[in-house]
C-alpha cells in the first residue's frame, strides 16, 4: 500500500499500517505511482514539481560516494525533467521495459526511454556509464530519448 503525504510517498504494510520506507525526491504534490511490470523493486512516480521519479527500492541504504550523494538518495535512480508543467499521470509499456509515457496539465504527452547506463546492474555501471565520459546525473534531460511535438503528429 502507498499513500501520499505532501511531498512524500509512503510505503506501508497493509496488516500492520505502518510505514516501511519514505522516498524523498519530489519538492511538491506526488499525483501518482505505478510499480514497473518488469520488476518488483522498481516504480515511478509523478508530482507537481514537473517531474517523473524513477525509484529502484532494493538500492535503498546502499553506499553512495559524495558526489552521487548530492544528486540525491540511492534509491532515485533517475528524475525525469522534460515536462513545462505539473506531471498528472505516467505509465509504463508493459511490452518494452523502462519505456515510459508521463502527461503533464498543459495536455503534453511524452513517450521517453532511460538511458541503459541509469539502470545497468552494478557490475557493469562502471565499465557502460562512464565509457563515453558521460554521467548518471539524475537531472533528466539530454540524455533520454523525448519525442516532440512535431514527432507525436
Amino acid at each position: 500500500l502507498i499513500f501520499f503525504i505532501p511531498n512524500i510517498l509512503v510505503q506501508c504494510t497493509i496488516s500492520l499500517i505502518s510505514r516501511i520506507q519514505t522516498l524523498r525526491g519530489h519538492t511538491d504534490q506526488v499525483y501518482n505511482v505505478e510499480w514497473a511490470p518488469f520488476n518488483e523493486s522498481v516504480l515511478a512516480s509523478c508530482s507537481s514539481d514537473r517531474r517523473v521519479g524513477i525509484w529502484d527500492l532494493s538500492r535503498i541504504g546502499m553506499e553512495q560516494t559524495p558526489e552521487d550523494a548530492e544528486d540525491g538518495p540511492p534509491e532515485l535512480l533517475f528524475l525525469h525533467g522534460g515536462h513545462t508543467s505539473k506531471v498528472s499521470d505516467l505509465s509504463f509499456n508493459t511490452n518494452n521495459e523502462w519505456t515510459i509515457a508521463s502527461v503533464s496539465e498543459d495536455n503534453v504527452l511524452q513517450v521517453w526511454n532511460m538511458a541503459e547506463e541509469i539502470y545497468a546492474d552494478e557490475e557493469n555501471e562502471d565499465t557502460s556509464a562512464n565509457s563515453d565520459g558521460g554521467s548518471n546525473d539524475k537531472g533528466g534531460g539530454a540524455d533520454q530519448d523525448a519525442l516532440g511535438d512535431d514527432e507525436l503528429e
